[in-house]
């Protein structure tokens, strides 16, 4: 009886999480008329691979946004952690270079489990850390998303 009611509960516990970040995203892209686009990363380091998701809500208006960061870490592909956190920014722009800054990292930590210091070998501070800044080149291609570059190197391609 037991297991039925962890089962049960898990369940529950999904639909929940599913039903909350389908309220978000309706709530962030239609009321607050904000833009958004998505992309999936492959890190490897050392021994690792880290399968990352980036979600970038933004209001060009504003020149605000946040960027949901999700994901797994394996060492010697055994998942050693997972990743889960929204890092709250603004940018200045120049021609087609933005200035990433970020404000605020909010962690959830019920749901992240990867210790910040490795978090920190696999992806910029600003993706890790208040109050630091990373450089893209941000290139849009119509009506598809954006191609997020760096010194001339494309380093993701992120949907709208």
């Amino acid at each position: 009886m037991n297991n039925k009611k962890r089962v049960t509960f898990s369940i529950a516990s999904l639909l929940t999480g599913v039903l909350v970040y389908a309220s978000y995203s309706y709530y962030t892209t239609k009321i607050l008329d904000k833009e958004e686009c998505r992309s999936s990363l492959i890190v490897f380091y050392n021994q690792s691979r880290s399968d990352i998701q980036l979600n970038f809500i933004y209001s060009l208006e504003d020149k605000k946004g946040v960027v949901a960061v999700s994901g797994n870490y394996y060492e010697n592909d055994k998942l050693k952690g997972k990743i889960r956190r929204d890092i709250e920014y603004s940018w200045r722009e120049n021609h087609d270079i933005y200035q990433l800054i970020s404000t605020k990292v909010n962690k959830y930590r019920i749901l992240e489990t990867l210790p910040s210091d490795t978090m920190a070998k696999i992806l910029p501070d600003f993706y890790v850390f208040p109050d630091k800044s990373v450089n893209y080149s941000i290139q849009n291609q119509g009506a598809g998303g954006f191609i997020f570059s760096t010194g001339g190197r494309p380093l993701f391609y992120c949907a709208k």
